[in-house]
């Protein structure tokens, strides 16, 4: 097969990857739109039909172009480092324990950043970008108010288990990756990819504890250097909220999304935090991978450590 990218650079890389992003998304809602008249699919809100639309959003949008991306580059599990390591299982049990550590951490940032208010200029802005939040979130919670077997495995196999791969193949299996190649520093690739993966979901209150998760998921992808870890991550922790939603009654469910921002919290996170970050430290010492190869020297490549 022609490895088309082979010899181009991680600038021109990344350019092609968010080009095939772009050029998805409106084939995703050509497709969406050409199966609606089909089939005459008059109910948008319909929780199918929001099901099929996530599907083919996140396969134009993430998985086929970062599957192309791979396959004209090298060899795709070579490339997006889903080969088999030594350390896998390690590296896997202490990703889901970091995810569970992290959780009130998260909890705290969530509620700070819903509370936020921009000054009053940017009052219209403001409103535009909490209509945006209330969409989404009503969308989301369509998705998961059901309480019916099948629709509760289709959430786990999409939003749970395809979103995860798809995701985790578009930002750290490519994105992550060349920006890597192309700056040379391990900190910035997980930082910038944290920062585009968190922004392109369009949802301001929601910005900074999924900038959080983000970065969580490129450390690991970056101390184990296989693309299984921060996939399996990404998976517990979607497929954690489907479950606790279909399990979970409403109105426990609302105190529990929602918890009052007390000291007790407070200090909850900064433990949170700090078990985090010895957690990502022990990660970085099991790490028996080699660095990342870059193109322009192989001597010259290095990882910054992480303090």
């Amino acid at each position: 097969m022609m490895r088309l990218l082979k010899n181009s650079t991680p600038a021109s890389r990344i350019f092609y990857l968010f080009t095939g992003s772009l050029i998805g998304l409106f084939l995703a809602g050509a497709l969406i739109a050409i199966l609606s008249d089909i089939f005459g699919w008059n109910d948008r809100d319909s929780v199918w039909f929001i099901r099929l639309s996530t599907f083919l959003q996140s396969l134009f949008m993430f998985f086929l172009p970062a599957i192309c991306i791979a396959v004209w580059t090298d060899p795709p599990s070579k490339y997006l480092n889903l080969q088999k390591s030594s350390n896998i299982y390690n590296f896997t049990a202490s990703a889901i324990l970091l995810f569970i550590v992290s959780m009130p951490m998260i909890s705290l940032t969530t509620q700070l950043n819903e509370r936020m208010i921009l000054p009053k200029q940017l009052a219209d802005i403001e409103a535009w970008m909490r209509n945006s939040e209330q969409t989404a979130e009503a969308v989301t919670q369509r998705l998961l108010q059901g309480k019916d077997l099948l629709g509760f495995i289709s959430n786990i196999l999409l939003i749970g288990a395809f979103t995860a791969i798809s995701e985790e193949f578009f930002f750290r299996g490519v994105l992550q990756r060349e920006i890597e190649l192309w700056t040379k520093s391990g900190h910035w690739s997980v930082w910038i990819t944290a920062f585009i993966f968190s922004a392109i979901h369009l949802q301001f209150f929601g910005f900074f504890p999924r900038l959080i998760l983000g970065a969580l998921l490129g450390y690991l992808f970056l101390f184990s250097r296989n693309l299984w870890v921060p996939i399996t991550a990404h998976f517990f922790n979607n497929a954690s909220v489907i479950v606790v939603n279909f399990f979970v009654e409403k109105k426990a469910l609302d105190q529990l999304n929602n918890p009052p921002v007390t000291l007790w919290l407070i200090m909850l996170s900064v433990v949170s935090a700090i078990l985090c970050v010895i957690l990502l430290k022990k990660l970085k010492q099991i790490s028996t991978s080699q660095p990342l190869r870059l193109k322009e020297d192989d001597s010259n490549t290095r990882r910054d450590s992480f303090r």
